[in-house]
């Protein structure tokens, strides 16, 4: 059997059940969170003065969701889920419905690529008509944890680069996602760089699945 296939069928299963059993809490989690949104200013010779614009939009979970429901379904978009790490970027994509969820690809973080970075958010905003972000983010620990600060440290630095102005963007729960996937991929003792790919890929599958199983079991509940 096709070892990609076995890994894919594997690990989506997986996700789906650990989504399932994660929902309340990370609902709850996100609740009590309060993001700010990110202000490029600039230094005069009196003070500083804040430009008038975010570059990226911070909205919550459930709000970037029905902002979608209100346009034409032909023009509604898909969402990327991003499971942000220390030297690489794992990508998924919702499916037309935004429904279910798919690994993309894995882009290479470098604090001296952030301005490619950004191109290639670009382009994928253009070729897959994207409609925001859901970013992946610890709730389960301190803001001022290493992984928490990792991943602000990102949303920041694409920020800066303002090759994003207006995009739409909002943080998920993303605990254990990574270490679930690495249990799951060890019995198949795949190559380390093929492991790592496929890690980054579906933790990214676990953050958006997770994301879109909430949110439309909310509209389920309350179809208006």
């Amino acid at each position: 059997m096709d070892v990609s296939f076995l890994t894919h069928s594997r690990v989506c299963l997986y996700l789906w059940v650990n989504a399932k059993k994660r929902r309340i809490n990370t609902q709850r989690k996100i609740n009590n969170y309060r993001f700010q949104p990110i202000k490029i200013t600039s230094k005069t010779s009196k003070a500083v003065v804040p430009h008038q614009v975010f570059v990226m939009k911070y909205v919550k979970p459930v709000n970037l969701f029905h902002d979608l429901l209100k346009m034409k379904a032909t023009e509604r978009g898909r969402l990327l889920g991003l499971d942000v790490g220390d030297k690489y970027v794992g990508l998924a994509v919702s499916d037309l419905h935004n429904k279910i969820a798919s690994p993309l690809s894995v882009l290479l973080r470098k604090k001296s690529n952030i301005d490619l970075m950004a191109t290639d958010f670009q382009s994928l905003i253009s070729d897959l008509s994207l409609a925001g972000f859901i970013v992946g983010y610890p709730f389960n620990r301190q803001r001022s944890s290493p992984t928490a600060v990792n991943v602000k440290v990102f949303i920041d630095d694409l920020c800066k680069t303002g090759k994003l102005e207006g995009v739409r963007y909002t943080y998920w729960d993303e605990c254990f996602t990574s270490k679930n996937v690495e249990l799951l991929l060890k019995p198949l003792n795949l190559h380390p760089v093929q492991s790592k790919t496929i890690l980054d890929k579906f933790a990214a599958v676990g953050i958006l699945q997770g994301y879109l199983d909430h949110v439309n079991r909310i509209l389920k509940s309350n179809p208006k």
